[in-house]
């Protein structure tokens, strides 16, 4: 198997491995779900008191002097959420894995602004994204969020495989140089191993002509790459697939360990 693939391979391997950090609870062994059992699995609020309502100062605080008015919409945004959503943003802003100021730290209120101003692009992503979907879920890192993203958009009849040319050029230029360049790659892999044509990747400057030219197989693979955020090409159908029935076990998962472990962790601090 080529390296791309085999890294390919490891990198969701990875990710279904954060279901095994001592963040969250212990998961049983399972197999992947189908799409439809993921409607009925989205966790309801419990009736506790949460730990976080306990503090009564008044909230957000006025605008910090060194941060951005963004994250100051953040935090009003997030005062306003519902209090499980508030609190996994919590815990996302504390496990998130990539580098970062405050990393592995309990982000207090008071320093939610800082903590956000400060947090990278891809964080700011993940918490604003909880806070328009009103989603309750620990986010570990980009691809999970993505995974989760992806999730959504097919329950809400929403998701498109193949995107349309226009819409693909706009994904395409907001795409990081690596995504960009596995995108380019995927296209020589692609036809080499499912047409075999051997060919020379095309340039940057021609990848929206190149996707406008591909079979529709291949115009679904680099929209999955487009849409993971890949770093490396995928050349065969089965990568993609085994890919979302990974992902659709995640999410299920994850989404089914946030009152247990919301309600362990109010427990712990013996707030109920």
């Amino acid at each position: 198997m080529p390296f791309c693939l085999v890294r390919f391979k490891y990198c969701c391997c990875q990710l279904r491995g954060y279901l095994d950090s001592s963040r969250l609870l212990p998961l049983g062994a399972g197999h992947p779900v189908s799409l439809p059992r993921l409607l009925f699995t989205m966790p309801q609020v419990s009736q506790r008191p949460p730990p976080y309502t306990k503090d009564k100062t008044v909230f957000p605080p006025p605008l910090q002097g060194d941060v951005a008015h963004r994250a100051w919409t953040f935090q009003c945004a997030f005062e306003n959420a519902r209090e499980i959503v508030r609190w996994t943003i919590l815990e996302t802003f504390e496990v998130w894995t990539d580098a970062w100021v405050f990393k592995g730290r309990k982000i207090p209120r008071k320093d939610l602004q800082q903590a956000y101003s400060q947090a990278p692009k891809e964080l700011q992503v993940a918490v604003d994204w909880q806070l328009q979907w009103d989603f309750p879920v620990i986010l570990h890192d980009d691809g999970t969020r993505r995974w989760h993203e992806h999730v959504r958009r097919k329950e809400a009849g929403m998701h498109e495989d193949v995107l349309p040319l226009g819409k693909f050029e706009e994904e395409l230029n907001s795409a990081s140089p690596a995504v960009r360049r596995a995108v380019q790659l995927t296209i020589v892999a692609w036809r080499k191993y499912n047409e075999s044509i051997r060919e020379e990747p095309p340039r940057q400057d021609c990848l929206v002509d190149a996707y406008n030219d591909a079979s529709a197989s291949l115009k679904a693979a680099l929209c999955f790459v487009l849409e993971m955020g890949l770093s490396c090409p995928i050349q065969r159908q089965r990568t993609i697939d085994e890919t979302k029935a990974d992902m659709y076990l995640v999410v299920e998962q994850h989404r089914a360990q946030v009152i247990p472990y919301w309600n362990a962790h109010g427990r712990a601090a013996g707030h109920w």
